[in-house]
């Protein structure tokens, strides 16, 4: 995907995930990312619940392995990812995005940033906003994946939306943002 182009970190529409973002940030301070261990984001800046962690793992064909699952993930996808592939793990109309952009959050180091559109039975949009985060040492060892559902108007039961995305998908935004020093915060 290295037609993917750069966006701004002001294009994330979510605040915890903005939030999220800022505290990668923080925590590479003068490396190109935190390690696992540095990255503690705690729960008042984002909710763990809409987090996927996944191991990166290279080899002839770099495969994404799940290390850590939120609830409101194993909500929306009624599955345990744990120990699964991206490749295993993701349905199959979005699985060659979720595993390209994550292929490029690692190729490149950035934060990657995109926002999925459904509609709801009343035809109101239903946006799913992903955020993936590099980390790690010397390379890219892990990628952490916020996935944030919102409806504006529309309504939406966590455990049936993903039906509605898989009838009807929408990529409204995808970008790469390059790492940027937060404001400090008082």
């Amino acid at each position: 995907m290295d037609d993917l182009p750069y966006i701004l970190a002001q294009s994330i529409h979510s605040i915890s995930q903005r939030a999220l973002f800022d505290h990668w940030c923080r925590a590479s301070a003068q490396k190109p990312f935190p390690s696992i261990d540095e990255f503690n984001p705690g729960k008042r800046t984002h909710d763990p619940n809409q987090l996927v962690v996944w191991r990166v793992e290279d080899g002839r064909v770099r495969r994404f392995r799940a290390l850590y699952q939120g609830a409101h993930i194993l909500d929306a996808f009624g599955s345990d990812w744990a120990g699964k592939t991206m490749d295993e793990a993701v349905p199959e109309f979005a699985r060659c995005f979720a595993v390209e952009t994550a292929n490029e959050c690692v190729r490149s180091g950035c934060a990657i940033y995109s926002i999925f559109r459904t509609k709801d039975a009343n035809g109101h949009a239903i946006d799913c906003e992903r955020l993936l985060l590099p980390l790690g040492r010397a390379s890219a060892e892990q990628i952490v994946a916020s996935l944030q559902l919102v409806s504006v108007r529309g309504e939406f039961r966590r455990n049936l939306v993903l039906n509605e995305f898989e009838t009807q998908i929408e990529v409204v935004l995808a970008g790469k943002i390059k790492k940027t020093l937060p404001a400090i915060e008082p």
